[in-house]
């Protein structure tokens, strides 16, 4: 079961929302994978899945145009990576038979989500946090005497 904690945060809210519903999903996933096996799980993590990253992903990009991130090109390049290899599972798993072995697709699609947990959210997302603009937190007005 995967933990959103506080260093992945981004600074940014809607970021940090998306990404946590991401996590959610996998552990979803996991859940039905036990409970309804391969073929059901899948079907249920991959539907929607690439619409929803490409919107997510076209909202952390602006972000980071409106915030002057330096890693703009890269972070987008790895974005593209990310949704041709989604895709690439995608058309996988629409053209196996029903029944078939999964072994060789959920180690794909295991692969894909440890880079795009472990490499692209930890390592990547992180640094758009830098460049952020930092508010004060929040004061509580005090009472006067």
């Amino acid at each position: 079961m995967l933990v959103w904690r506080e260093a992945m945060s981004t600074g940014h809210a809607e970021i940090d929302k998306a990404q946590k519903q991401f996590i959610a999903h996998i552990n979803q996933f996991e859940t039905a994978l036990r409970q309804s096996g391969p073929d059901t799980a899948i079907g249920l993590f991959l539907t929607g899945l690439y619409d929803q990253a490409a919107i997510n992903f076209s909202r952390e990009e602006k972000v980071q145009r409106e915030s002057s991130f330096p890693f703009l090109d890269a972070h987008h390049r790895e974005h593209r990576v990310l949704l041709d290899r989604l895709a690439g599972i995608q058309n996988q798993y629409q053209a196996m038979p029903h029944k078939a072995d999964h072994g060789q697709l959920l180690q794909d699609l295991a692969g894909l989500i440890k880079d795009w947990v472990s490499h692209h959210m930890v390592q990547s997302d992180v640094m758009l946090r830098r460049y952020m603009p930092h508010h004060p937190p929040h004061q509580p007005a005090r009472a006067r005497p």
